[in-house]
């Protein structure tokens, strides 16, 4: 049977997450899950996203807030903690991730992308630069600039072999088509990744292209 403010660990998509049983029943801590799992989104969309799934958040009182904050699970600073059943925690984290996990890349990988809107410009794409749809995350070759993805479609340079393309302006969204990896035959990993991180604050289901033979 369940003890009261009983402290265990449950494994969430590989992350360890602390759980306490709250009413007879085993919660996770909806901060921790947010700070480790949901850490590339904001706590707007995690709300949301939670509401919009009707998932309830039972707050902690200050007796089990002090036993997560020794459990490690919140940081000191924290006064309340929402707690969620393991079950909406699931949900709540594939609604996010789908059925796997943000691609694991090296802390200081680089996509090198391309694109042929206007003049064309190559850059390099930095994913642990990309935290939400506008984050400054791709860096110019040629002027060391950074910017968004939506802006960097819209950036280019005149080199001497260039040929003017008109750029698609009417969608808002269409940096997903219009970069490219700049290798043209790219191991299948880099092709995964690319479209997981491609797939991120995409708003929609993540769809795996598979490559083009």
């Amino acid at each position: 049977p369940l003890k009261p403010n009983q402290v265990g660990q449950v494994i969430l998509y590989g992350v360890p997450i602390v759980s306490l049983v709250i009413d007879n029943n085993e919660r996770l801590c909806l901060a921790q899950i947010s700070n480790t799992l949901l850490k590339n989104y904001s706590y707007n969309e995690i709300h949301n996203r939670r509401v919009a799934l009707g998932i309830t958040c039972v707050q902690c009182t200050p007796v089990q807030l002090e036993i997560l904050r020794r459990a490690g699970a919140m940081p000191i600073s924290s006064r309340r903690c929402g707690m969620i059943t393991k079950r909406e925690a699931e949900r709540l984290c594939k609604s996010f991730l789908g059925e796997n996990m943000p691609p694991k890349l090296p802390d200081n990988f680089a996509f090198d992308v391309t694109h042929e809107c206007a003049w064309g410009c190559r850059g390099n794409f930095i994913p642990a630069r990309y935290n939400s749809s506008r984050a400054k995350c791709i860096k110019c070759s040629f002027c060391n600039m950074y910017f968004s993805p939506n802006k960097f479609i819209f950036h280019s340079h005149r080199t001497p072999d260039a040929k003017y393309t008109q750029p698609d302006a009417a969608n808002f969204n269409s940096w997903r088509r219009h970069l490219k990896l700049s290798d043209k035959h790219p191991a299948d990993e880099l092709v995964y990744a690319w479209e997981d991180v491609k797939a991120m604050f995409n708003g929609g289901s993540r769809k795996r292209a598979l490559p083009s033979a």
